[in-house]
């Protein structure tokens, strides 16, 4: 990016537009297009999708611009001048153990037969 900050916002603006190259393939340009809508827009949002970022001020879409997320843990992103939020990725389990209810039979039908054993 080719601004220097001059103020702490500033600087945090920044910081947020670079840490958003660890999620998604951005050029320098679209970089100070975002940093540059955030200066403008103070109430201005960013939404990270699967293949885009969505540049928003209020229910106004003022760009989209095509970027390749390249970071699988993620799902998505929000960032303003206010928060940088991570939408993780979840994957459900595909495994379903049901292995708790006859489990517990198995454990009454051993001790069943070692009571009858005894006797």
């Amino acid at each position: 990016m080719n601004k220097e900050p001059e103020t702490y916002e500033e600087l945090i603006r920044k910081k947020r537009c670079i840490e958003l190259t660890n999620y998604y393939s951005l050029s320098e340009f679209e970089l100070n297009q975002i940093y540059d809508f955030l200066t403008t827009n103070p109430n201005g949002q960013i939404l990270g999708g699967e293949s885009n970022i969505t540049l928003k001020n209020g229910d106004v879409i003022a760009n989209v611009l095509v970027s390749k997320k390249i970071n699988s843990a993620i799902d998505g992103l929000t960032m303003s001048n206010t928060i940088f939020n991570i939408i993780q990725h979840y994957e459900p389990s595909s495994s379903y153990h049901s292995s708790g209810g006859s489990s517990s039979n198995n454990n009454n039908n051993n001790n069943n037969n070692n009571n009858n054993n005894n006797r």
